[in-house]
């Protein structure tokens, strides 16, 4: 057997089938392309879905190494030698092509030849009623019938269990390969074989034969092209090939235990610390790639998933003793280690870095919310003399604020009372299958909606809108409430799909074209336009006459609409070369929208550009407009427009032959978009906001042409109206506008000191609520709607009133929180200190501050726990 790396695994096995007729297709994204019955790309075949349904006839034959996250095993990550959440898999598929005797025979010839693999090693399981595929393994492999195993439709088909459960649609039996570790690292009895747990035997590929069509009632009708779909975990066969027993201690997951046993202070080699260090390290994985394919952490969906994985790392972080942050520093050695098969990592690597930084001193927080709730909860047992912490406030803890169960168990320990365990776990399975739900297709495994009526036509568009703005074109299908139908008369809303279209269906981040369709007999608008695949479908209504399937029409589309759209696209490809320009390389696309009013452009930024940053990027896309540079458009193969550094988008699928649209030497990008024929025809370009919409990710929005020079007038109407409202001329406004907001800041604090002085008895009223706690007398006051300046006046006045003393003073106002803190001269000497204070204060408000000894002040978010963080300055005070 070879000793090789994952690296030379993954190339030897995309090698070894392109040589027999496979074409190689890269890594399709986490995030599955217009799949929504799927939360994350889980197999290899989820790519292929119109391949597998007949919808793609010039792929027979592919072979991927695809990435996969699965999260319904999450809590056996770590605790078992080979589950991941993030995992690639090794796959050659056929598409009505070869079928079981081609698969099976290269699947051993490659293990056994290719990897060398002794074949004494080798065992194999089938379905129990596949005679074929136990024919094949018999007859030719000639693998002895003794480590042939036969297995129920539990183990051994595809759906597990789908003849009897269901669900409806393709399906076949499988075969899977095991490797045999030998009878020393098994149980024992002479009986043992591929269907016991006890761990002698690994899973190393498996072998999918879809060639049924589940019917209801589990009637199995055979498929007219039967397909290949295999699996190999890379992970678990370069464990073997390597010799190790668990996937975390092949050359991949190495580097990454290394650095986080590094950080440990003790690092240890208990089974528990092992367990969390090799979870860390799948998690610290799964989330570099999640964030390299454009998944921000959130509350919902996937980044919910990524934010809980974020956070299940972290906490098992602080039980190995690390304290700080520190999955932000894995995230580079990823990157490093995974560099040859995904090498658009490294670019990003410092992106991916700051989003999991920030997620981590996030909970940081919201770990120390959870305590101070969990505290609060026990005082009320006590006073009630319970002594069980519920199990849903133990989940909720968990759930809502990523709180560990050991914590709680340890702080509910500490005050002498019990976790109610088998409520917790209750509401951990109630999770566990809303997740499992969540990550699995919906319903029939190819469900019937607008896509699948699109896909089993298998009728290609022939896009000619790049050349042209009209066509005569063919009905080829017409579609009324999601079914086909032959004919449609006035006033229905219908899809209407062409043999050829100058129409463009919505697709990457453009919208799509609106028009007319018209004959002799009808008349229809086109509201819009989507892409389905190949196919392009007219949303129209049909404002006269009839119309039916085969009817010639002609189709135009609003000219001056897709002008303004092409101005904005190009504009989006000048703003990115700009930003790159201006903020740095490690700026990418992570999304946009192009419509004929505005475009809308995500992009990769750690903080909001400086503005005069960002008003070099509008001056550099004017430049180039005022230049009047050609936009040129070229037709190339893939491996050339890398060559040439175009820039595509992370995670986006292409193809083979690639559009590549350049503009002089400063911008070239992979685009099916409409464009200008020059810079020159944006005319003008104006951003009109700039902001953040999630952790790394900021949102410019921008205008051109007509709607950039309407918006110019209006600012520039605004100016003159000031101008005359303040008597000033206009370049003076500025000037004028801070003379008079000085003026009117020290009327209001001279009012402000009128009505203090007015009103000695709010200050009489403060000190009498002064409290001595270990002989400090301490001051915790709310007030009403105040600002800062105002309260560091009653500050002042307060100290002058009681001498010595620690004073906090709060205030709510615009739905935030304002903090000011004094400490007297007699206090300092003894160790007390404002700015250690206010942070703890504001710390509770999810604020920060800091300052002297003798005064500081902070600001916090959350306006609810100002009456708790001032109820707290007692105990800070003690503590201090």
């Amino acid at each position: 057997m070879k000793i090789i790396t994952s690296d030379e695994l993954r190339t030897i096995f995309l090698r070894f089938f392109e040589m027999r007729g496979h074409r190689i297709v890269a890594s399709a994204s986490l995030v599955p392309e217009n799949d929504p019955t799927l939360l994350f790309t889980g197999s290899g075949m989820n790519q292929f879905k119109d391949e597998f349904l007949g919808n793609v006839k010039d792929t027979r034959r592919a072979a991927t190494c695809q990435k996969c996250l699965r999260t319904p095993d999450l809590e056996k990550v770590g605790k078992t030698s080979g589950h991941h959440t993030f995992f690639e898999m090794l796959g050659n598929f056929s598409f009505g092509d070869y079928f079981k005797k081609e698969a099976i025979s290269w699947a051993w010839e490659f293990l056994t030849e290719e990897m060398a693999i002794d074949p004494g090693k080798l065992w194999v399981s089938i379905y129990k009623d596949d005679d074929e595929a136990n024919n094949i393994w018999k007859g030719m492999v000639r693998i002895s019938q003794e480590r042939i195993v036969k297995l129920g439709e539990k183990e051994n088909f595809w759906p597990s269990n789908a003849p009897a459960v269901g669900p409806n649609g393709p399906c076949g039996p499988c075969s899977e390969i095991y490797y045999d570790w030998g009878r020393e690292y098994g149980c024992g009895r002479p009986t043992c074989d591929v269907s016991c747990p006890c761990g002698r035997f690994v899973e190393i590929w498996n072998l999918v034969f879809t060639q049924f069509n589940r019917r209801e009632g589990g009637i199995l009708d055979p498929l007219p092209n039967k397909n290949i779909d295999t699996g190999m975990g890379l992970e678990r066969m370069a464990a073997v090939l390597q010799g190790v027993r668990t996937n975390f201690e092949i050359d991949i997951f190495k580097p990454t235990i290394n650095a986080i046993e590094s950080m440990m202070e003790n690092p240890g080699k208990a089974e528990e610390s092992q367990q969390y260090i090799r979870a860390i390290a799948d998690h610290a994985r799964a989330i570099t790639f999640l964030i390299g394919d454009g998944v921000p952490p959130s509350n919902e969906g996937r980044g919910y998933v990524e934010r809980m994985l974020i956070r299940r790392a972290s906490r098992m972080g602080k039980s190995l003793g690390i304290d700080k942050p520190f999955l932000y520093k894995l995230s580079p050695l990823m990157a490093k280690v995974m560099k040859v098969p995904y090498p658009e990592l490294t670019p990003n690597r410092e992106r991916i870095s700051r989003i999991i930084l920030e997620e981590e001193e996030r909970f940081q927080i919201t770990l120390e919310d959870g305590t101070r709730i969990l505290e609060k909860e026990i005082e009320v047992l006590k006073r009630e003399s319970k002594d069980t912490v519920s199990g849903d406030l133990a989940f909720k803890l968990y759930d809502t604020y990523g709180f560990p169960l050991e914590i709680t168990m340890d702080i509910a320990d500490s005050h002498g009372l019990k976790i109610d365990r088998e409520g917790f776990e209750k509401a951990m399975d109630i999770q566990r299958r809303r997740s499992r739900d969540e990550s699995r297709m919906t319903g029939e495994i190819f469900a019937e909606t607008i896509r699948s009526v699109v896909d089993s036509l298998n009728k290609k568009t022939e896009f000619t809108g790049y050349s042209e703005k009209m066509s005569r074109s063919k009905v080829m299908a017409i579609l009324k409430d999601k079914r086909l139908v032959d004919s449609a008369g006035e006033g229905e809303e219908l899809g209407i799909i062409l043999d050829k279209t100058p129409f463009y269906g919505e697709s990457g981040g453009q919208v799509g074209d609106s028009g007319i369709l018209n004959n002799e007999k009808a008349g229809l608008n086109i509201i819009d336009t989507q892409r389905f695949g190949e196919t392009l479908v007219h949303f129209a209504k049909l404002i006269k006459g009839s119309i039916k399937v085969g009817d010639e029409v002609l189709a135009t589309i609003d000219g001056v609409r897709r002008f303004n759209i092409a101005r904005n696209h190009t504009a989006t490809h000048l703003l990115q070369s700009a930003l790159k320009n201006v903020l740095g390389k490690h700026v990418e696309q992570s999304g946009s929208k192009v419509d004929e009013t505005s475009l809308r452009f995500d992009f990769t930024h750690f903080k909001a550009p400086e503005p005069e940053k960002l008003q070099r990027v509008e001056e550099i896309v004017n430049e180039n407009i005022r230049n009047g540079d050609r936009v040129c458009v070229d037709i190339m193969s893939m491996a050339e427009a890398k060559k040439k550094a175009a820039t595509a988008i992370f995670g986006e699928k292409y193809t083979d032959m690639v559009r590549v649209i350049s503009i002089k030497d400063y911008s070239m990008e992979l685009c099916g978009g409409t464009h200008v024929e020059s810079t020159g025809m944006l005319g003008l370009f104006k951003i009109i906001s700039e902001g953040s919409i999630s952790s790394g990710i900021r949102r410019i929005e921008a205008i051109t042409g007509e709607a950039a020079y309407k918006w110019m007038r209006e600012e520039s109407n605004i100016i003159r109206h000031l101008s005359g409202a303040l008597k000033v001329p206009e370049d003076k406004i500025i000037q004028q506008a801070e003379k008079m907001l000085s003026t009117l800041r020290e009327l209001e604090k001279e009012v402000g000191l009128l009505k203090l002085k007015l009103s000695n008895t709010l200050i009489d009223e403060i000190a009498s609520r002064s409290v001595i706690v270990q002989g400090v007398r301490v001051i915790a006051y709310k007030l009403e709607d105040q600002d800062i300046q105002m309260m560091r006046v009653t500050l002042d006045l307060l100290k002058e009133k009681i001498g010595s003393g620690v004073i906090v003073l709060g205030s709510a106002r615009d739905g935030k929180v304002s903090l000011v803190t004094g400490v007297s001269p007699d206090l300092i000497e003894k160790g007390l200190h404002a700015g250690n204070i206010i942070k703890e204060v504001a710390k509770i408000t999810g604020g920060s501050g800091g300052g002297r000894p003798d005064l500081a002040q902070a600001g916090g978010k959350d306006v609810e726990k100002l009456n708790e963080a001032l109820e707290a300055v007692k105990d800070i005070v003690v503590r201090r």
